[in-house]
């Protein structure tokens, strides 16, 4: 278990992971702004969750996901692989391979 830095930044829950040059007190008050709290890095989102980083929300220095921006998040990723795989679909009815579609980054 480590100690991280967790406070709020652009509205967004930003985490300062200490690199063990100093004393995490010391870059809580060097490198980050005022109410800034030190947590271990157990309390924040795990599992599946970690990966909507962007829909951290911090309250009272705990750090939660918000339903609402991960199903945004959810949704947009679905979308995106919506819109590849009818690109790759209408590729390849063009005739162009998968190796012909790949090297176009799709």
């Amino acid at each position: 278990m480590a100690q991280v830095i967790i406070y709020e930044q652009n509205g967004q829950v930003a985490v300062c992971v200490p690199t063990g040059e100093l004393p995490i007190n010391e870059v809580l008050a060097k490198d980050c702004p005022e109410g800034a709290i030190i947590v271990d890095d157990s309390v924040l989102p795990q599992g599946d969750d970690a990966k909507y980083f962007d829909a951290w929300v911090l309250n009272s220095g705990v750090v939660t996901v918000d339903a609402t921006k991960k199903a945004a998040i959810i949704a947009k990723q679905q979308a995106a692989e919506t819109a590849k795989t009818t690109a790759v679909s209408k590729l390849a009815a063009l005739g162009l391979t998968a190796e012909e579609i790949s090297a176009l980054g799709v």
